[in-house]
């Protein structure tokens, strides 16, 4: 095997997904990646949509993207496109589904399924007049796969909906089901915790809504070619591939890592769960990842018989063995980093994955200065401090400018 080979599997196109930025194309998605982040692999999410098949076509046909043997369509021979599909389904509550397609031809199959059971097939996510179990035999039909979306959240998770993957996906299509997304406010000490996950491996993909959120989150595979087939293979971690490496968030920086009182309008803080309002229980209430967790897993040992366990939550290893979770904070985040600075670093070190993963404290010292440098290497190794999100507000970087 090469080089690690970094993947975002989650990024959305504007005009099909209604919150994305009108740059986000597919074009412009490919372009982000080759110039300026450094992702080997981009899973499309919103590709089965009847406006981004006709793109996708469009470039095959003009020579622009040319099918793998292994499954999916390179770019420049730089990255590696999967077309997917976000799709919602209902089960107590909205869920979305991330499915994964190894060529245009499965996608065209499965988007004119599609069609029958969306109201308006010419956008993402929407309704889809069929169960969770219906949409993954759709997809393994098609020789795809099936990923549950942001597990977590309060907003269209399985985990929120339905407690849990079994209760909207039985277990005789897990096969189909080789991973679950862990979304902006959970990582992997916290999810392990959960005993069904156990069967499942970790996905991290951005959610990116925007090309500067691309690769917020992501991972590093193990894998002998950028393709499709290498992809599930590494999800499965069959044949000696494998999820080198997951990067994302510390969970207090996404926007639902703590309960929300809606009625009060602010976080609730101190150990978890926090499942109610202390000042009125009826008082409505977002209930945060960190808190979900807890519930889902019960509380640490030790806990039950009266022993002081601490805070944060501590993780309690699933017995899976897991690949490191590195919280990582995106170059926009980091603290006076701005626009002409982080060009400069692009410059002078090709992609924020070289920045991110390669470029010394000196050499960066070099480009923008000690101090900046300095911030940089401290975010990258989780040095900031760090105020909790909640609510649907991401959480704030405490360093000291």
């Amino acid at each position: 095997m090469n080089r690690p080979l970094y993947c975002d599997l989650h990024v959305h196109l504007a005009g099909i997904k209604m919150a994305a930025a009108r740059d986000l194309t597919v074009a412009g998605v490919l372009d982000e990646c080759v110039r300026r982040k450094g992702i080997g692999m981009v899973g499309i999410i919103d590709a089965a949509a009847v406006p981004a098949r006709a793109v996708l076509r469009d470039l095959v046909r003009e020579g622009d993207l040319f099918p793998l043997p292994g499954g999916g369509l390179s770019f420049r021979d730089r990255v590696t496109l999967i077309p997917g599909a976000e799709v919602e389904v209902y089960h107590e509550g909205p869920i979305h589904l991330l499915c994964y397609f190894p060529d245009l031809a499965a996608l065209e199959e499965f988007g004119r399924w599609q069609e029958s059971v969306v109201r308006n097939p010419s956008l993402s996510t929407q309704r889809h007049r069929a169960t969770g179990e219906e949409v993954v035999r759709r997809v393994a039909a098609t020789g795809g796969f099936v990923v549950p979306a942001h597990a977590f959240t309060p907003y269209k998770s399985i985990l929120a909906a339905a407690g849990s993957v079994e209760a909207v996906i039985p277990r005789e299509l897990w096969a189909h089901v080789p991973g679950v997304e862990l979304g902006l406010s959970s990582d992997t000490a916290l999810a392990d915790r959960v005993p069904e996950l156990q069967h499942f491996t970790f996905v991290t993909g951005s959610d990116a809504h925007s090309r500067g959120k691309i690769a917020r989150e992501y991972m590093a595979l193990g894998v002998e070619a950028p393709s499709f087939a290498e992809l599930k293979l590494a999800l499965e971690g069959a044949d000696g591939r494998q999820v080198l490496a997951n990067f994302g968030l510390d969970p207090r920086l996404g926007k639902y890592h703590r309960s929300f009182c809606l009625d009060c309008d602010g976080p609730l803080t101190g150990p978890p769960p926090q499942d109610r309002c202390p000042r009125d229980p009826a008082h409505r209430l977002v209930l945060g990842v960190l808190d979900r967790i807890y519930l889902l897993a019960g509380p640490p040992a030790g806990e039950e018989s009266g022993q002081s366990v601490g805070w944060p939550l501590p993780g309690r290893p699933s017995g899976r063995p897991r690949p490191p979770y590195v919280h990582q904070v995106p170059l926009q985040f980091v603290p006076g980093l701005g626009p002409r600075a982080l060009d400069r670093l692009l410059a002078a070190f090709g992609s924020e994955m070289a920045v991110l993963h390669e470029a010394t404290r000196e050499q960066l010292a070099e480009v923008v200065g000690p101090a900046l440098a300095g911030r940089i290497d401290d975010a990258r190794s989780g040095r900031l401090g760090i105020a909790p999100g909640a609510g649907g507000a991401y959480g704030k970087l405490t360093y000291q400018l």
